[in-house]
């Protein structure tokens, strides 16, 4: 039903405190008296330590508007750590998200989450190309409590050599943070929800196991995840096995020679790697499940790196990570490509990193400290963790971009059918079901307003308490390219929705 089972058709669009010491200084805020008296939910009576990180929201550096309430600092990971944690903590106004906290963590290793903050599901976005931040209609603020989290040390503003082998050492010092988050802003008993994408794939199940593990629903009361364009597999099977199927689908985007594309195509069936696809993404799957091949045992069937070579040759601004990005590079406030030219690092001013109360960083989107010096330790979360948090959740959301040529959907949903969870092994059915996203007002009324798109906006099906859902414009940050869609797969998420067929509208309007 997918794009790498190259037997039968695609499913297109056509289809219509404890330890609270600090362990490096940073600037004290004062708190004027007109900031106390507005109603502020998390500063009313506020501690010291509260307005030790209350942003304000009036007067962020480049922001031509109020942000709203917002928190954000350093708060200690010891004693499984050494250092601290930055976060950036958005209260939301919906009456309905009281109780409750959704976390947002980037990938990398070593990538900062403000990415997604700034430029995908933040109050305020500043997107590459555009002169300046806008408020974000699609904010996930408006559904949820909030809060970006750099992590592990060494990751974004988040100061200090990384000190984890795997992912059992990001989870200890992780819990030991979030320990303290929820004790210093009063969160006790919050329903908590963890999101996030990339490498996050791996982060995000293991943290969860450690929060189902920690038995503390004081502190830990998980209700959920969601790991979008996920790294939850070995690299062979996520990238390269789906490598060519991908290319022949997307070949107009590419248009890459005919002797490549001949070439390319007989490495794929002497490695057997489209074939692999075809007999994995069968539902059920098959009782025998297909052994992948083994890339390196020939250097022929390594064909992902070659794939993307000859695309940059073709396409000098390639960008695997949306595929149908072209030159020129866009100017980018986070840095991302480092060949972009741009006003600077919006987070490595110093101006910003005073009004979020963190001590000068030389600050990079994806730090180039190692996270993992000897690599990480762990399985792949699919090999470890991720049955085990569907089976104590029941309300886990795998997404996918199909623009994404970094991860291709078929790779997870190959590794999806090799894995059990709930008494069974994969999908039973075809995840082919529409996601559908209502459309807005801003559509209606006005054609040329801004929104994050509407109707049938890709795929969604969920078996025994796991949904895959596919986003057909998106690629390897679902938010950042398609905003309508997150939002509702958040909604779905939270619980605010029944599924994702769900053609009521949103339950709050931006």
């Amino acid at each position: 039903m997918y794009f790498l089972n190259t037997s039968i058709s695609l499913i297109v669009a056509a289809t219509l405190v404890g330890n609270s010491h600090a362990t490096t200084s940073r600037p004290r805020l004062v708190v004027s008296e007109a900031d106390k008296s507005k109603e502020f939910q998390f500063l009313t009576n506020a501690t010291e330590i509260e307005i030790e990180f209350f942003v304000n929201g009036t007067d962020f550096p480049s922001v031509p508007f109020d942000i709203g309430e917002s928190y954000a600092g350093l708060l200690p990971n010891t004693p499984y750590g050494d250092s601290e944690l930055f976060f950036w903590f958005f209260p939301s106004l919906n009456p309905v998200a009281k109780n409750e906290i959704t976390i947002w963590l980037q990938g990398g290793p070593g990538c900062s989450s403000l990415d997604g903050l700034l430029q995908e599901n933040g109050p305020f976005l500043w997107q590459s190309g555009t002169y300046q931040p806008v408020r974000n209609m699609y904010s996930w603020t408006n559904l949820t409590n909030i809060v970006y989290i750099d992590q592990p040390v060494g990751t974004g503003l988040s100061p200090g050599k990384p000190t984890v082998d795997n992912e059992v050492d990001i989870s200890n010092q992780f819990n030991d943070f979030w320990r303290r988050f929820i004790d210093v802003f009063e969160m006790q008993g919050y329903k908590m929800y963890l999101a996030g994408e990339s490498y996050a794939g791996m982060y995000i199940p293991y943290i969860a196991e450690g929060f189902i593990e920690q038995n503390d629903t004081e502190h830990f009361n998980l209700k959920g995840i969601q790991i979008n364009d996920p790294t939850i597999n070995e690299q062979n099977i996520l990238a390269n096995v789906p490598a060519v199927a991908a290319l022949n689908h997307f070949s107009s985007v590419f248009s890459l020679n005919e002797t490549f594309m001949k070439d390319i195509n007989a490495r794929d069936e002497k490695c057997g790697l489209t074939k692999f696809l075809n007999e994995a993404l069968t539902y059920p799957p098959p009782k025998n499940f297909p052994v992948a091949p083994n890339p390196y045992a020939d250097p022929d069937c390594l064909v992902w790196y070659d794939i993307v070579s000859a695309a940059q040759l073709v396409n000098p601004c390639f960008n695997m990570y949306h595929l149908t990005d072209f030159c020129p590079y866009l100017s980018d406030p986070m840095g991302f490509p480092s060949l972009a030219v741009g006003p600077g690092v919006y987070f490595n001013r110093s101006d910003v990193q005073k009004a979020l109360h963190v001590p000068p960083t030389n600050y990079s989107l994806c730090n180039e400290t190692v996270i993992f010096p000897n690599g990480d330790g762990s399985l792949p979360s699919a090999l470890g963790p991720l049955p085990k948090v569907i089976e104590e959740t029941n309300n886990v959301i795998i997404g996918h971009g199909w623009f994404d040529f970094l991860f291709f959907l078929n790779g997870t949903l190959a590794t999806i059918q090799n894995m059990t969870w709930n008494g069974a092994q994969g999908f039973q059915h075809a995840p082919t079901e529409p996601l559908i996203v209502p459309f807005t007002t801003g559509q209606v009324e006005n054609p040329n307003i801004w929104d994050g798109g509407s109707g049938i906006l890709g795929t969604a099906h969920t078996e025994r308490g796991l949904t895959f859902s596919s986003v057909y414009r998106a690629g390897h940050e679902i938010p950042q390219y398609v905003p309508g869609a997150a939002y509702r797969q958040l909604e779905f998420l939270l619980g605010r929705i029944k599924n994702l067929q769900d053609t009521g509208p949103f339950t709050t309007q931006p």
